[in-house]
């Protein structure tokens, strides 16, 4: 038996409604492939060859729900963060 009792997030989902991009974070294999992502258990590993995508999407999530990221900045204004702050929109 399987339950989502005390999941925050249960599912990511790209808006590819609006003008379509091939550059960095889009043209990453993770990011390329990603329709909807269901989160169904209480924990989630993310798991692949480096550059797939792994740090790019946890990074747009954060942006996209205003998290606290490693460093000094605010996620809206920190320069590292501005190429997936258009991922975090969609």
């Amino acid at each position: 038996m399987q339950t989502t009792q005390g999941l925050h997030l249960r599912s990511l989902a790209m808006d590819r409604s609006g003008p379509h991009s091939d550059g960095f974070p889009f043209n990453v294999p993770a990011i390329a492939s990603l329709d909807r992502l269901d989160l169904t258990a209480p924990v989630t590993f993310l798991i692949g060859e480096n550059g797939c995508g792994k740090s790019t999407l946890l990074e747009a999530l954060a942006c996209a729900v205003g998290s606290v990221t490693a460093g000094s900045e605010s996620v809206s204004r920190d320069a590292t963060l501005a190429s997936v702050r258009s991922l975090a929109d969609r």
